[in-house]
């Protein structure tokens, strides 16, 4: 139980990431604050019954993390229920795909807002509790688009780049105060409905020929809230199966039949 008593906000709760995170510190003893937004709270139910059956106390709310008097109430709300914040995973986003001359302003205001604005406030009001406190976890979730790119993902990609370095520098501040405060970044994942060429193209640059699933973070997620990480802060995890390192990985390089292959 390493978690044992903790208390652990997610935002974006409805993610297939985070809902593996934040059943993964329940079964580890923590209780859930889950935020998601009002047009994905339907999202909320699935992961607060899996909560519930851990016998961990778990709150589900929905509130705009992209606006400052929300995130304060939020986070007041937190405090009177459960007396403190340990943890805080940040795992919204405002995804777009597209050609790059059809994105619309709107489009990159709401990747921005939800990808790497709610980000910002829900670390600025929440690290701030977690300072007075003189102890704390935050763990951004973002992906391996803010660190190569992605065509056809533009403003997606710059809201996660922000996040990347936004993390680096709130390290920075808090640090002062035993925060820590990392990124995790996720990968090409078979929770994305990929063309069977898009699949077959990314395929070819992971090592282990599979693409991620929601399950492949819960360790590092884990780790980085835990007290097994007390020196690491200001740095991206990439719990990316390779692919960022990974150059192109040809199927005949992939031998099927081997006599170092083990049954």
């Amino acid at each position: 139980m390493r978690l044992k008593d903790k208390v652990a906000v997610v935002t974006g709760a409805s993610d297939e990431f985070a809902r593996a995170i934040a059943l993964a510190y329940a079964n580890e003893g923590a209780n859930l604050f889950l935020q998601e937004f009002e047009d994905k709270k339907a999202g909320l139910a699935e992961i607060t019954a899996a909560v519930e059956e851990t016998n961990q106390k778990v709150v589900a709310r929905v509130y705009d993390v992209t606006r400052p008097e929300p995130t304060a109430t939020m986070t007041q709300e937190i405090k009177d229920t459960f007396g403190g914040i340990d943890i805080l995973v940040n795992a919204t986003a405002g995804g777009w795909h597209g050609m790059f001359f059809d994105a619309t302003e709107e489009d990159w205001d709401r990747a921005i807002d939800r990808g790497l604005k709610a980000y910002f406030l829900t670390c600025q009001h929440i690290g701030k509790e977690m300072a007075r406190r003189g102890k704390g976890k935050i763990i951004n979730v973002t992906s391996i688009v803010g660190r190569i790119g992605s065509g056809g993902a533009i403003p997606w990609g710059a809201a996660r780049g922000g996040v990347d370095s936004m993390t680096a520098a709130i390290a920075q501040d808090l640090g002062q105060f035993g925060v820590n405060v990392t990124a995790l970044a996720r990968g090409a994942s078979e929770h994305t409905p990929y063309s069977e060429e898009a699949k077959k193209t990314r395929l070819m640059r992971l090592p282990f020929g599979r693409l991620g699933r929601a399950a492949d973070v819960v360790g590092p997620a884990l780790f980085l809230a835990s007290d097994e990480s007390e020196w690491v802060t200001g740095s991206v995890l990439y719990a990316d199966g390779g692919y960022v390192t990974g150059a192109a990985t040809d199927a005949e390089h992939r031998h099927k039949e081997s006599p170092y292959r083990g049954p």
